[in-house]
């Protein structure tokens, strides 16, 4: 078993997720809406309306179609940004992608939280140690792994989450009419 089995979950969650939560970061729920109900987000100015995207952006965004509404401006451009790169992938990981939008569309947003915040933890691991315990994972039963999710430590219900997102008012927006198109990585579509 790995050093840390606690840490093992984080990793899974973060791999798991990994491309989802990279792309949508700042997610932000209504403070008077119910715990773990998703409030609509009012549109942000400089944010991209779902009937302007092109046929090819639709197919590859089709599992974010109800949540589009939702996102903030500078979300639904890390997400348009994406599909820059689907048309480059093989039908599996398109497959691959579009089924891991969807189990991020059907997150609350305190999981949603949660998965970046593991996402984040699985980061500050060295790469080999990250494939190592990725690889070990890999090489469990079914019933182990259940195992070791039912042996994490679940936090108390009730708490709040650890992160807190950066208020609107603080986010810079690009200026109205700026060309977006900066060169970007395929790997992590992070600007050059």
């Amino acid at each position: 078993m790995a050093r840390h089995p606690r840490a093992l979950p984080l990793l899974i969650a973060a791999t798991a997720l990994g491309v989802s939560a990279a792309s949508a970061w700042a997610q932000q729920a209504s403070p008077r809406g119910a715990p773990g109900v998703s409030q609509p987000v009012p549109p942000v100015a400089g944010g991209v309306n779902w009937q302007t995207l092109n046929g090819e952006q639709k197919n590859a965004l089709r599992p974010l179609a109800a949540l589009w509404p939702t996102l903030t401006g500078d979300q639904q451009r890390k997400w348009v940004a994406l599909t820059r790169n689907y048309g480059r992938l093989s039908a599996g990981e398109q497959a691959t992608l579009q089924s891991r939008m969807t189990e991020w569309a059907t997150l609350t947003p305190a999981q949603r939280t949660q998965a970046r915040l593991n996402f984040g933890e699985a980061r500050r691991l060295p790469v080999d140690e990250r494939k190592a315990r990725w690889e070990e994972y890999q090489s469990l039963t079914p019933e182990e792994r259940q195992r070791l999710a039912a042996d994490h430590a679940k936090p108390p219900p009730g708490t709040a989450p650890a992160l807190r997102p950066t208020p609107q008012d603080k986010l810079l927006r690009p200026r109205q009419g700026e060309d977006r198109k900066l060169p970007i990585y395929d790997n992590t579509l992070l600007p050059r």
